[in-house]
Formats: C-alpha cells, sequence, structure tokens
C-alpha cells in the first residue's frame, strides 16, 4: 500500500517499529475440520512445542511497546486453547485490538460472551459455501455450517463485529454462489471477507485454479464498502488497490511454535521468539530482497510466475506450505 497513509506509518516507525501491525499469532495446531484447503495449522514446517500462555502475553507486551496495533489468533482452531479468553483480555489490557479466526464449532452462546467479555473486537467465521451440506462435506463436520452460522449471529448479538471468511473460487464466483453468500452475510449481520485461490501445497502444481482477470473482475463486482471486501477491510470497492499486508509489512506473521515467517502460507522461518527478541527477526525479515523488491501485485503474489520464481531462487530449500488447496484465511486487518 502506497500513500499518504503508507508515508506516515513509515516515519512513526522510526520510533515504533512495528507501529500499525498487526500480529498473526497462530496460539495451536489442533483443529477438529479436516479441511481440503487448510493451510495454517500452525505455518507448515513449524516444529516444536506450542507456545505457552506466558510466551504469548511476553510476545504481545513487546509489540505492543513496539507499536503495534492488534494481536489475532487463528491456528488450527484457537478456541481449543482453554486460556484463549485471558489471552485476548491482556491483549486488550495492552493497548493492542484483538480478533479471532475460527471455525465456529465451538462458538455457543456461553462461548461467546465469555470472548465479548474479555474485549474481543472483530472475529472471523469461515463459511465455504452458501449450501451448508457443501461446507459441512468439505470440512468433514456433519451440522458445522449451522454452527458457525449460528456463532456469528451470537457474537453479533453482544456487539462484536463478524467477518464471515469465504474462499471465491473460480466455480463459486462464476455460478452466483459467492453473490448469495454475500446476501447470507448480510442476513447474518456480518461483512462477507472474499479470500481466493493461491498456489500453495496440491495447487502448487495446478495453476489453473487461480483467478484470471475476467474472475477477478467478478469478484471486484461484489465488493462494497462495509458490506463486502477481498482478504483486508480497504479493499472494499472495485477500484481499490489488492493489498498484500505481508509484503506491504502491515502484519507479522508468528507460527504455534514462535517461528517468525512472511506467511503461513509462505513459512520460510526468519528466527523463532523463543531464541531472539521479536524486533531483530522482524528487522531480518522485512530487509529480505523479496520485501525490498516487492511493487504490489493484482492477487497473492504466491500467484505471480515472476514472484514464484524470484522467491524459488532465494529460498532454494524453502519448505512448501502445508499440503491441500489453499485459500487465504488469517484473519489480519488494517
Amino acid at each position: 500500500m502506497t500513500g499518504p497513509r503508507a508515508l506516515a506509518r513509515d516515519l512513526i516507525r522510526i520510533f515504533r517499529p512495528l507501529f500499525g501491525a498487526t500480529i498473526m499469532l497462530s496460539v495451536t495446531r489442533r483443529c477438529q475440520c479436516a479441511c481440503a484447503r487448510c493451510a495454517v495449522s500452525g505455518g507448515g514446517a513449524s516444529t516444536g512445542p506450542e507456545l505457552t500462555g506466558e510466551e504469548i502475553k511476553g510476545l504481545i507486551t513487546e509489540a505492543a511497546r513496539l507499536g503495534a496495533r492488534e494481536a489475532s489468533f487463528f491456528g488450527g482452531e484457537p478456541l481449543l486453547r482453554g486460556d484463549l479468553p485471558e489471552l485476548i483480555r491482556f491483549t486488550r489490557r495492552s493497548g493492542l485490538r484483538a480478533s479471532l479466526t475460527t471455525n465456529g464449532l465451538l462458538l455457543d452462546g456461553p462461548a461467546a460472551a465469555g470472548l465479548a467479555e474479555a474485549g474481543l473486537n472483530l472475529a472471523g467465521i469461515s463459511l465455504d459455501d452458501p449450501e451448508p451440506e457443501s461446507h459441512d462435506r468439505e470440512r468433514g463436520v456433519p451440522g458445522l455450517w449451522e454452527k458457525a452460522a449460528g456463532a456469528a449471529r451470537n457474537l453479533v448479538k453482544l456487539g462484536v463485529p463478524v467477518d464471515i471468511s469465504f474462499c471465491a473460487t473460480k466455480e463459486r464466483l462464476r455460478d452466483g454462489r459467492a453473490a448469495k453468500m454475500a446476501e447470507i452475510a448480510a442476513g447474518l449481520g456480518a461483512r462477507l471477507r472474499l479470500l481466493s485461490p493461491m498456489r500453495a501445497g496440491r495447487w502448487d502444481s495446478n495453476p489453473d485454479e487461480v483467478l484470471t482477470a475476467e474472475d477477478r473482475a467478478l469478484l471486484r463486482a461484489l465488493l462494497k464498502p462495509g458490506k463486502v471486501h477481498w482478504v483486508i477491510g480497504p479493499v472494499d470497492n472495485p477500484a481499490a488497490v489488492f493489498v498484500c499486508s505481508s509484503f506491504d509489512r502491515w502484519k507479522v506473521d508468528i507460527t504455534a511454535a514462535g517461528d517468525v515467517v512472511p506467511c503461513t502460507y509462505f513459512p520460510v522461518p526468519f528466527g523463532n521468539i523463543r531464541k531472539e527478541a521479536l524486533l531483530p527477526i522482524v528487522k531480518r525479515l522485512w530487509a529480505s530482497p523479496m520485501y525490498r523488491e516487492f511493487r504490489g501485485a493484482e492477487d497473492c503474489p504466491l500467484n505471480d510466475p515472476a514472484f514464484r520464481s524470484r522467491q524459488a531462487a532465494l529460498f532454494p530449500q524453502a519448505p512448501a506450505a502445508q499440503d491441500g488447496p489453499h485459500c487465504g484465511n488469517s484473519g489480519d486487518s488494517i
């Protein structure tokens, strides 16, 4: 993202190096679902025990001191961590916004009330298809669609904004299911967050899944300020410039084992917060040639042949993102 906002951010970062950034924190690899499209689950190559609550609190404290804006919790399924409400509460006490990405399975009325009371600012809840049977089949959990929709209703009633995360594949854009999801999200009192397919996992060798220019036009036609956006909130009108919040330095991804990586879908570790403070790792990450050379994209950089060729040369031993075709679903917002 260029322009006055980015310029002001970079000036402030002379004094507060992470000013405005979101810390994308995978808090667990565990999940109840078996999604064909999942790539998150802790960041691919990351190994080692999951970060403890105290380690996460230490990270949040450091991020707040460096000027970060938000901590976004995902996984795996973050609600499988019993200390999640306390982590959200600590985040808010530290002066950061707190957001969450969830499959919605555990987000019943009491759980929603607990998160709202803790100070949750935003929840992303996944609905993969307007037809519940398709969603449940793809995720391997019967009845999940209805529970996820109910989770959205529970949070909206409590005043917590909700994004419905939807993977806008070619087929769903062309046959009208993406447009139908916009109606469903509105009916739930939520925004629709469109996610485009990215070449990772099994899709790594299947470029045909990448959206064409015509498909991107269909996606853009659905964008509506305050109602439908593409990955991040500001990209919510047909003329908006696509933003990669990783390479535009609006977020920092950290795996469940503490590795700092460019993106959960590009899990090359630049350091681990268990061994080193956050700031020198982020400086090393942002000084990487791929960050310096990135000049924007019309879609996820992993779908750009030129970018893929360059990153392969820079990181010939880079681990592939986890198996499975993927849609970006980490819950970043700027």
